[in-house]
């Protein structure tokens, strides 16, 4: 993931974060708060991982490096 993406994923949520000063309360805005850290989180992790295989059962290939 490079920073330019991770500034994006951010910039989305921008207006999410924003909107937490509207909260009635504390208990309010920490709930929305995590739900939106929660989403950010997962959008990280699956950008730094890559897209979903098509068959996730499918095996690949590993071979190691043969020491001499």
């Amino acid at each position: 993931m490079t920073r330019e993406e991770l500034h994006a994923l951010v910039d989305a949520r921008y207006d999410e974060f924003q909107a937490l000063q509207e909260q009635p309360n504390f208990m309010a805005y920490e709930e929305k708060f995590a739900h939106i850290m929660t989403d950010l989180g997962k959008d990280m992790l699956q950008s730094s991982v890559g897209p979903i295989p098509v068959n996730a059962r499918k095996k690949t290939v590993h071979k190691p490096d043969s020491e001499k």
